[in-house]
């Protein structure tokens, strides 16, 4: 095991590409001329533990504003995810759940990837949700007269007269004279 080095701020004059070099591989502790200790990492694990440090933050604010009565909620409750007013208690819960666990594995991956897509998914069905026209088809319930037995062969295209679409035949090849001019747009062959 070797020592950690700690740089000092002439270091970076003197020695820029050992400490570039230590900042590559995770991280070079540099103390300043007034005893600050300062560190050097990679732009990406900055982010991460930037963007892992907003997600805990977030995610308090969502478990009080669950532990609110839902009558009670108002937006602001949500802080900067004011979206999440459109899920009910259960969906609230489970967002919270799985965000908190993607959260774990951006930290421990040192990657964001997978929680950026969660939350993006998550943003969508509350987007969904919002409207009230789109929220009854989504959670509304369904009565069997919504739903009627197919028929044999019919299909949509039968009951509205759809006129059938053939395959497009491939493009001819050009032959002779025809084959020697550059198409539109093609890149010139010198």
């Amino acid at each position: 095991m070797s020592a950690e080095v700690i740089y000092t701020a002439s270091d970076l004059d003197r020695k820029r590409r050992e400490v570039t070099d230590a900042a590559r591989r995770g991280v070079a502790r540099i103390r300043d001329t007034d005893g600050m200790g300062l560190v050097l990492l990679p732009a990406r694990h900055y982010e991460v533990l930037d963007a892992v440090s907003r997600w805990h933050d977030r995610l308090d604010v969502a478990e009080r504003a669950l532990a609110k009565p839902s009558s009670g909620r108002v937006p602001r409750d949500f802080g900067d995810l004011t979206w999440l007013r459109h899920f009910d208690d259960d969906d609230l819960a489970t967002f919270i759940s799985e965000v908190r666990a993607a959260v774990s594995v951006a930290y421990h991956d040192d990657d964001l990837t997978e929680l950026d897509q969660l939350v993006r998914d998550w943003r969508t069905t509350a987007d969904e949700l919002a409207d009230p026209a789109r929220r009854h088809v989504l959670l509304g319930g369904f009565a069997e007269d919504d739903f009627v037995e197919a028929s044999g062969q019919e299909t949509l295209r039968d009951r509205q007269r759809i006129p059938a679409v053939h395959p497009r035949t491939p493009p001819r090849r050009p032959t002779g004279r025809q084959a020697a001019l550059p198409s539109p747009g093609a890149p010139q062959v010198r």
